[in-house]
């Protein structure tokens, strides 16, 4: 399923790529685009393309190659964060994983796979190592040159590592599949993927987690975010049991857009000196 989105203006306002930034997501389930106009000009973002499909890893790239080529706009010369939501993340100490080989080796060692397509995160302490499908890392380094590319994970944990005085737990409800992230006083002490059918199954990973890290719902504060019916209707649920529950609203000119989406976005606005 693809839905296009008719343009704001005529396609002279893109011809500018400097004053215009892409943000991308790719996942099993489909491939997004959205351009960022430069906050001086006035001009409302786009979404290029969103298209989702049923989630197979058989001829997943693919669809991913088509949905690229289908849509040229995104292969113009736009400064470029890409987001890959992949269900494989294996996170490291930097302190013992110091090269972005190192870090490919031991997914490789866990996962299988070719270590040259595993992509790697550096977040100071950690490293995030990751894929989705083999030979996509090779075709973003060709179709997108120098963007950057992120884990969803990532994005998240750089987002939930604020000063923090106890329990602090990040969750995502995408389709089918949801992230967590937990930390202690701004430490990073879980970050996973799971697999969802039904708002119960939510909760009991939730509560698995934090009696697995001892982390007591009474000192814990949840943060919500992604599919606004399941986390709404979780946090009414869930309020009664933790310290504080919050929603955050992740919209891009009304509509919804994915949270690492939404992220990379507003990591781009805080360092202004934005390079390929």
């Amino acid at each position: 399923m693809s839905e296009q989105i008719p343009p704001y203006g005529g396609y002279s306002d893109l011809t500018d790529t400097g004053q215009w930034h892409l943000a991308v997501d790719i996942s099993r389930h489909g491939f997004g685009a959205w351009l960022l106009p430069d906050a001086s000009i006035g001009r409302l973002p786009r979404t290029i393309i969103r298209q989702s499909w049923q989630p197979s890893e058989e001829g997943l790239l693919s669809r991913i190659e088509d949905a690229v080529y289908d849509n040229p706009t995104v292969l113009d010369d736009y400064s470029a964060d890409i987001i890959v939501e992949s269900d494989r993340q294996l996170w490291l100490p930097a302190e013992f994983y110091p090269g972005d080989d190192d870090c490919a080796d031991a997914y490789v060692s866990i996962y299988g796979g070719e270590i040259l397509d595993v992509m790697v995160n550096d977040l100071g302490k950690e490293k995030c190592a990751f894929m989705l499908a083999p030979g996509l890392k090779s075709f973003m380094q060709r179709s997108f040159p120098g963007a950057r590319i992120w884990s969803q994970q990532s994005l998240l944990k750089e987002t939930a590592t604020q000063p923090h005085d106890s329990f602090r737990c990040l969750i995502d409800v995408r389709e089918a599949s949801m992230d967590i992230i937990l930390l202690c006083r701004g430490e990073l002490m879980c970050a996973s993927t799971h697999l969802w059918k039904t708002e119960t199954d939510i909760a009991y990973v939730l509560l698995n987690i934090l009696q697995t890290y001892d982390a007591p719902s009474a000192e814990t504060d949840i943060v919500f975010s992604g599919r606004r019916d399941i986390r709404q209707s979780l946090g009414k649920t869930l309020s009664p049991y933790f310290k504080s529950i919050s929603q955050k609203n992740h919209d891009l000119d009304g509509k919804e857009i994915p949270t690492a989406v939404y992220l990379a976005i507003n990591r781009k606005k805080r360092y202004a000196h934005h390079t390929r």
